[in-house]
């Protein structure tokens, strides 16, 4: 009686314990596609917001490109916003949602194109390090015109209005280094006198800043110009050497 009686009570403490473990597994089975219903909106709404960002990424660089070519074309104080909608596409409202005004547009142009350029002419400084003064100099002058050349209407704007140019830019001291570390490379193989170390490199980079203004104002072909003016640059340069 002893055995039947502690089997009975091992039976209904069994009995008491499935109940829980089943209702576990429901509840597990319950939440289960909740949650993968969650990450699959969370998944949709990362999309769409993505979309969303993209989107307004394009019309952004539309205002932009309209407003640098208008700018370029009929001055930065007649090129009116409604034009500049116009061109890119858009409702004056929606320009108004990206800048808030004139000069917001401004300063945004500036940073995107600076933003562009920049690592177009750290590119040049570095594509052609291996190779001998000379050739080095004129692949580098050749790569900044055509960097140059490809942002020729921002900086037709640039020079037209260098009062209104917004602080920051390191175009500048990113040209004077570039043309420093050529200018040493090349006293360093004997092709450029240590004399000059410190002046060559002021004297070039002041060449392919005026050379860029005279062909960017007037016209014509910038990048044409890299092989003459370095013909120029090396023979004063060199000749010192001789």
């Amino acid at each position: 009686m002893g055995v039947n009686r502690d089997s009975s009570l091992r039976v209904r403490r069994v009995r008491r314990a499935r109940p829980v473990a089943t209702a576990g597994l429901r509840a597990s089975r319950a939440t289960s596609p909740r949650t993968s219903r969650a990450t699959a909106s969370g998944a949709r709404r990362a999309v769409r917001s993505e979309l969303r960002e993209t989107a307004r990424e394009t019309v952004r660089v539309a205002i932009l490109d309209a407003a640098e070519q208008l700018i370029a074309r009929h001055g930065m104080r007649d090129a009116a916003l409604v034009q500049i909608a116009k061109r890119a596409g858009v409702a004056v409202g929606t320009l108004y949602n990206y800048f808030t005004d004139r000069d917001a547009l401004i300063r945004g142009l500036f940073e995107s194109r600076r933003a562009t350029l920049r690592p177009r002419l750290l590119v040049a400084a570095q594509a052609a390090s291996g190779l001998p003064f000379e050739p080095r100099l004129r692949m580098f002058v050749r790569a900044v015109f055509e960097a140059f050349e490809s942002h020729r209407a921002f900086l037709k704007l640039v020079i037209e209005n260098e009062h209104m140019k917004p602080p920051g830019s390191t175009t500048p001291s990113d040209l004077l280094a570039s043309v420093r570390d050529i200018v040493a490379a090349g006293v360093r193989e004997g092709a450029v006198p240590g004399a000059l170390a410190e002046l060559a490199p002021q004297v070039i980079v002041a060449a392919i800043k005026s050379t860029a203004v005279h062909r960017i104002q007037l016209g014509g072909e910038l990048a044409g110009e890299a092989d003459a003016l370095v013909g120029i640059l090396l023979g004063g340069v060199q000749g010192n050497a001789r």
